[in-house]
């Protein structure tokens, strides 16, 4: 899949064609994707962080609750 990209601005005329004020460049799919793979350490690692943060959350409710 590939994608349009303009340079310029896209401007869109009254009867809903669009038109781009500069170069149309095309765009494939694999140059969006620029973030690397995550890896199962890093999935580990951020799985633990949000738990820790679910976990904190939920004893401070626990505590503001008895008080």
């Amino acid at each position: 899949m590939s994608l349009l990209a303009c340079d310029g601005n896209w401007q869109q005329g009254y009867d809903g064609q669009v038109f781009c004020y500069g170069t149309l460049e095309e765009v494939s799919a694999n140059s969006l994707t620029s973030l690397p793979p995550l890896t199962y350490e890093d999935a580990n690692m951020l799985l633990a962080a949000i738990g820790a943060v679910y976990a904190s959350i939920w004893v401070f409710r626990q505590i503001r609750r008895l008080f």
